[in-house]
C-alpha cells in the first residue's frame, strides 16, 4: 500500500507541474558569483544572497518583500527561458544539504514572479517557501473568503486566495498558488511593531509530511488596475496549464436560454400533480415554444437521482447511486431525454454513508475518485442526453479530504470522464481553489457565483465574485430568477455566462425574457461579465462596508464601435437634491474615451455626454442601466437593437465599424423578418443596405435619434452603412 501511494503522488507531481517546473527540460543554468544573483524587469527586480536572504522590489508600490530560506545556499544559479508564460530569467538556489530547491522566476514582461518550491525527498511539511516580510500594512487588500460561492472579503486575507493589495491609485499586487489548489494555504502574520505584513504560501499545515518530488509553486503578479492585474494573473493560470480561452457561447448552457428546477425554482422539487414529474417537464417545454420562447436545454436538480432519505431536499440528504429515480423517470433518463428533444444539464451532490458505491469504489470522505466510477458515469450520461455535469456542494459535502493525492484524483478523474464524453462541467458552491483549479480542465466552463434564487442582496458578490471567475477564464452563472424579475434577468445577460428561469408553467414573462434573447433563444450577451469599476474596489476596502453605489461594467468591442454597458444600484439611502442625479461616475472611469450617447435603457431615452464628462444614474426601483456609444466623426453613433438588454450583442452583429462611416453586419435568426437599429446622430442620416433593406428612416430633430427597420438578405445577413 505504501508503494502504490507513493507511485500516486509521483505522478500527480509530474502532472500537476505541467507548465511549471517540468513542462520542458529546465534550462542550462550558469553558476552565480558569491555575491548571489538579481534579475531585473521594468519596474521590478528579484534577488537571492547567498545566506538565503531573497528580496522582491516593486518600484510603483514602493515595495520591498524579504524573506529567508531555512540555512545557507549550496550552490546558487542563473539561468533563462521560455514557456506557455513568456519569456523569463531565473535564479535556482540547492540548500538544506542540496535536499531542497527554490526558484525564483521572473517574467518581465508579465510583470510577475513564479517561485517554486522543490522536494528532492520526502520532507516534513514545515518550512513553506516562499514567506514574504515587508508587504505594508496600511495597503489596501481583499481575498475571496473559503465559504459558499467565495465572497469577496475586504479587508481580510483567507487561506486559499488569491490576496490582492492595493493603493488608491489602483498599483496592485496579487499573490496565490500556482497549483495543489485544493491543499495550498496561505497565512498572513501581522507584524505589529513594523505595521507591516508576513505571507507564507505552501501546502495546508494538516499535511504533516510532502512526499519525494513534490514542488509546489507560488504566483506574484505586479500591474496598475484592480480587475486588470487580476486579469492577466488569471491569463498567467490558464496558459501555464495549457486551458484556451473558453467562448461565452462554447455549449448549449452558455449560448442559449435555458429552463432550471434547482432551489428557488418553482419546481424544485415539487411537480404539477396531475402530470407527475415528466409531465410538467414536458408541459414547460411546449409553453415555452408556444409562447415563442424555445428553450435550449433543460436542468435536473438533486431530486432526479435516488438518495439516502428519499425525494427529500434536506441538507444532509447524500446519493445512493448516480442513475435516474425509477419513481421520477420510469423509463430512465435515456427515455425521458427522448420524450424532452432537448440537451440536459444534470445536477450532484455527495455519496451518501449508505451508498453501495463505498464497497465498490476508491472513496475520499464523501466522494468518489475511482476512475471507474467517472467512466461509467459520464456513459451514462451521455447516453441519457446530457451536456453539462453540474457538481454541487464543493464546499462541504463534496469536498475531498485535505489530501495531495485524493484532492486531484476526484478534480481530473471527473473532468477526463466527462471530457472523454464530450460533456462540460459546472462548479457550484466552490471554494476559491476550485476557481484556480479550473483553469486545468478545459470542458470546465462555468460556475455559480451567488446564492440559490438570485436576488438584490445577491448583487454585490455576484458582481465581485464574477470577476473572479471571469480571471480564470470561467462564464459566472448567476443561479435561477424568475422571468418578471427584470433586475435579475438583466445582470444575469449582462454576466455573458447562463441565463435561465423557473417560472411555474402560468407565470411565464415571454416579453421580459425577449430582451435578453433572439428569436432562437439564443442570448444576445456582451463580450465579458459584468464587473465593478475599480473605483468601486477602492471605495469599499477604504470604507470597510458598502457606503457608495455599485457601479459595474462591462462591453461589446468592435475596436472604435466598443459599447459600454454600465449597471448601477445604491447600497445606502439616497439622499439627493430634487431633480439631481441619485449618483454619478466619470466617464474615465469607466475606460471611456471621447464623447459618447448614452441611452437610458428603461426610459428609452438618451442625451450626448462630452469628453470627461460625468454619467449620472437615477435610481427607479432600486437601478439603473445606461449603454454608452462612441460618437464618431461625422457625429453619429449606433446604439444597435434598444428593445434588448446588450443592443450591439456579437449575436445580432457579426461586425461593426464607427469611423468616418458607421458600416455594420446583421445576423438573423430564421424566425426573425427585421429588426429596428436606434442611434444618434447630429444631423439626419443616410441608410444604405448592400445586403438586404433597411427601411422607414424615422429622425428627430430635437433629440438626434434615428431608427430604421432592417430586413435580412441571403444567408440570414444584412449589411448597412449609416453615414
Amino acid at each position: 500500500m505504501k508503494i502504490m501511494l507513493l507511485t500516486i503522488c509521483l505522478g500527480w507531481t509530474a502532472l500537476s507541474q505541467a507548465g511549471l517546473s517540468q513542462a520542458a527540460p529546465r534550462p542550462a543554468t550558469q553558476p552565480s558569483s558569491d555575491l548571489g544573483a538579481t534579475l531585473r524587469g521594468p519596474g521590478l527586480a528579484v534577488s537571492l544572497e547567498p545566506t538565503g536572504v531573497y528580496a522582491l522590489r516593486n518600484a510603483a508600490m514602493h515595495l520591498a518583500l524579504t524573506g529567508n530560506l531555512p540555512g545557507h545556499t549550496d550552490s546558487i544559479r542563473t539561468a533563462s527561458g521560455a514557456d506557455a508564460v513568456g519569456a523569463y530569467q531565473e535564479i535556482e538556489a540547492s540548500y538544506a544539504e542540496g535536499s531542497r530547491t527554490a526558484v525564483l522566476r521572473l517574467y518581465p514582461a508579465r510583470q510577475a514572479v513564479l517561485l517554486l518550491d522543490e522536494h528532492r525527498g520526502a520532507d516534513p511539511n514545515t518550512t513553506p517557501f516562499p514567506s514574504f516580510s515587508g508587504v505594508p500594512d496600511s495597503l489596501l487588500r481583499f481575498s475571496y473568503r473559503v465559504t459558499t460561492f467565495s465572497p469577496i472579503d475586504f479587508g481580510k486575507l483567507d487561506s486559499q486566495g488569491p490576496w490582492v493589495f492595493f493603493d488608491p491609485h489602483g498599483n496592485t499586487f496579487l499573490l496565490s498558488p500556482a497549483d495543489n489548489f485544493l491543499v495550498s494555504e496561505l497565512v498572513a502574520t501581522p507584524e505589529t511593531s513594523a505595521q507591516q505584513i508576513t505571507m507564507t504560501s505552501g501546502i495546508s499545515s494538516s499535511i504533516a509530511s510532502l512526499p519525494t518530488g513534490f514542488t509546489h509553486g507560488t504566483w506574484l503578479v505586479f500591474g496598475n488596475g484592480i480587475t486588470r492585474t487580476q486579469n492577466a494573473w488569471g491569463e498567467i493560470l490558464q496558459r501555464i496549464n495549457r486551458k484556451t480561452p473558453v467562448a461565452n457561447d462554447a455549449d448549449v448552457v452558455l449560448k442559449r436560454f435555458g429552463y432550471w428546477t434547482d432551489n428557488g425554482a418553482t419546481y424544485y422539487y415539487k411537480f404539477i400533480p396531475s402530470l407527475g414529474y415528466e409531465g410538467t417537464l414536458l408541459a414547460l417545454r411546449d409553453r415555452f415554444r408556444q409562447i415563442g420562447v424555445p428553450l435550449g436545454y433543460m436542468q435536473l436538480d438533486s431530486w432526479w437521482y435516488p438518495k439516502h432519505k428519499g425525494f427529500s431536499a434536506a441538507g444532509d440528504n447524500g446519493a445512493m447511486i448516480y442513475r435516474a429515480d425509477p419513481t421520477i423517470f420510469p423509463d430512465g433518463l435515456a427515455s425521458f431525454h427522448q420524450r424532452l428533444q432537448l440537451p440536459l444539464v444534470t445536477h450532484a451532490r455527495w455519496i451518501a454513508k449508505t451508498s453501495p458505491y463505498r464497497n465498490q469504489y476508491r472513496m475520499s470522505d464523501n466522494v468518489i475518485i475511482d476512475p471507474r466510477f467517472w467512466s461509467s458515469t459520464a456513459s451514462y450520461l451521455h447516453d441519457g442526453g446530457v451536456v453539462v455535469y453540474e457538481q454541487d456542494w464543493l464546499n462541504q459535502n463534496a469536498r475531498p479530504a485535505i489530501d495531495i493525492s485524493q484532492a486531484r484524483a476526484f478534480l481530473h478523474e471527473m473532468a477526463n470522464s466527462m471530457a472523454a464524453q464530450d460533456i462540460g462541467i459546472q462548479y457550484c458552491m466552490a471554494l476559491p481553489g476550485y476557481f484556480m483549479a479550473s483553469t486545468q480542465f478545459q470542458n470546465l466552463r462555468t460556475i455559480r457565483v451567488s446564492d440559490d434564487h438570485f436576488l438584490p442582496a445577491r448583487y454585490d458578490n455576484f458582481l465581485y465574485t464574477s470577476e473572479l471567475a471571469h480571471a480564470v477564464g470561467l462564464w459566472p452563472w448567476s443561479d435561477v430568477f424568475m422571468s418578471s424579475e427584470l433586475s435579475n434577468l438583466v445582470l444575469s445577460t449582462l454576466s455573458a455566462g447562463p441565463v435561465g428561469t423557473g417560472d411555474p408553467l402560468d407565470g411565464i414573462d415571454a416579453v421580459n425574457l425577449r430582451k435578453a434573447l433572439r428569436a432562437d433563444s439564443v442570448i444576445l450577451k456582451p463580450d465579458t461579465p459584468l464587473v465593478p469599476t475599480d473605483s468601486v474596489y477602492i471605495a469599499d476596502a477604504s470604507a470597510g462596508s458598502a457606503r457608495t453605489p455599485m457601479i459595474a461594467t462591462t462591453r461589446t468591442s468592435f475596436g472604435s464601435a466598443t459599447e459600454t454597458y454600465v449597471f448601477s444600484y445604491p447600497r445606502t439611502a439616497k439622499n439627493t437634491a430634487a431633480n439631481s442625479p441619485d449618483a454619478a461616475t466619470s466617464l474615465s472611469s469607466l475606460g471611456v474615451q471621447g464623447s459618447v450617447y448614452v441611452w437610458d435603457w428603461r426610459q428609452q431615452q438618451g442625451t450626448l455626454i462630452p469628453a470627461n464628462g460625468a454619467l449620472p444614474f437615477h435610481y427607479f426601483n432600486g437601478w439603473d442601466y445606461k449603454i454608452l456609444a462612441p460618437v464618431n466623426q461625422r457625429g453619429i453613433a449606433l446604439l444597435g437593437d434598444v428593445s434588448r438588454i446588450v443592443p450591439l450583442a456579437r449575436k445580432r452583429f457579426v461586425s461593426v465599424s464607427n469611423t468616418n462611416v458607421v458600416q455594420a453586419t446583421v445576423v438573423f435568426a430564421k424566425q426573425e423578418s427585421s429588426v429596428v437599429l436606434t442611434g444618434f446622430s447630429r444631423r439626419r442620416p443616410r441608410v444604405q443596405a448592400p445586403l438586404g433593406s433597411a427601411t422607414g428612416l424615422a429622425y428627430d430633430a430635437a433629440t438626434h435619434v434615428f431608427s430604421f427597420k432592417l430586413s435580412p438578405g441571403s444567408q440570414g445577413l444584412a449589411k448597412v452603412r449609416i453615414f
